[in-house]
């Protein structure tokens, strides 16, 4: 028995996930700095992170602030709106 030839997967390989540039990046000041990486982080992993906050007793103020920025732009997609509020839901609220 002969076994199935290996497909060769011609796609860019990803660069390996570096969390400590990614935590940075999600608590940095600049909004739109942040804004990126939790694209980036969506698109890699379809899903937001929580886990690089301190939420246990309210939302973080900016990742509150990183979500309502993604749910107001118009290029955000359906996929990122249903990650967003599948987040939101699970932290406590902001108040």
């Amino acid at each position: 028995m002969s076994r199935p030839a290996r497909v060769r997967d011609d796609a860019p390989k990803r660069e390996k996930f570096d969390f400590e540039t990614m935590k940075a990046a999600a608590a940095n000041k600049d909004p739109a700095i942040r804004k990126q990486a939790f694209i980036e982080y969506f698109e890699r992993f379809t899903e937001f992170p929580s886990y690089l906050f301190d939420n246990e007793q309210k939302i973080d103020e900016r990742l509150y602030e990183t979500m309502q920025d993604l749910l107001k732009d118009p290029t955000t997609t359906k996929e990122m709106h249903e990650g967003i509020l599948a987040l939101l839901d699970r932290l406590p609220s902001k108040s």
